[in-house]
């Protein structure tokens, strides 16, 4: 824990925790938005030679796919959130980490899929989020807050 768990948060920190819920909000549109591109992220993830049940197949498991990686992704991120928010430095350790692998898998997702504009843009303003958190978690004021 924090050696001032009974202070108010420093900005820095407020900012990186405002960020997280962001994040959180951005992946409910990301999954509602998935199934609304389902049928085209298929034909284009998937191939155009598969046959009506294959595709079946791969609609089933990017809804499956979608949802529980969403309430996986939202539970972890809401909970790193609270303890970020309470001063618990692990949680800015465990949401670096977190955050390099979405960056690192964001940008070769942008660069390798071709995907709707929407989901596209969702996901720039997603790196760029991420982006900001590492900024922010990482700040004097947030590291003096954490440690």
């Amino acid at each position: 824990m924090s050696n001032h768990p009974a202070t108010d948060p420093p900005s820095a920190v407020k900012t990186s925790v405002n960020i997280v819920w962001a994040l959180v909000a951005l992946a409910v549109l990301s999954t509602i938005l998935s199934f609304v591109y389902l049928d085209e992220l298929v034909a284009t993830g998937a191939g155009t030679g598969l046959s009506d049940a294959q595709q079946d197949a791969a609609r089933t498991g990017g809804i499956i796919g979608a949802v529980l990686g969403y309430l996986v992704f939202g539970a972890l991120w809401v909970a790193l959130g609270i303890f970020l928010r309470k001063g618990a430095n692990w949680a800015r350790i465990v949401l670096t980490v977190l955050t390099v692998i979405g960056l690192l898998v964001g940008v070769v997702s942008l660069l390798a899929q071709d995907q709707p504009a929407l989901l596209l843009l969702v996901g720039v303003i997603t790196l760029a989020l991420y982006a900001a958190l590492l900024y922010f978690m990482w700040q004097r004021e947030s590291t003096a807050y954490l440690t």
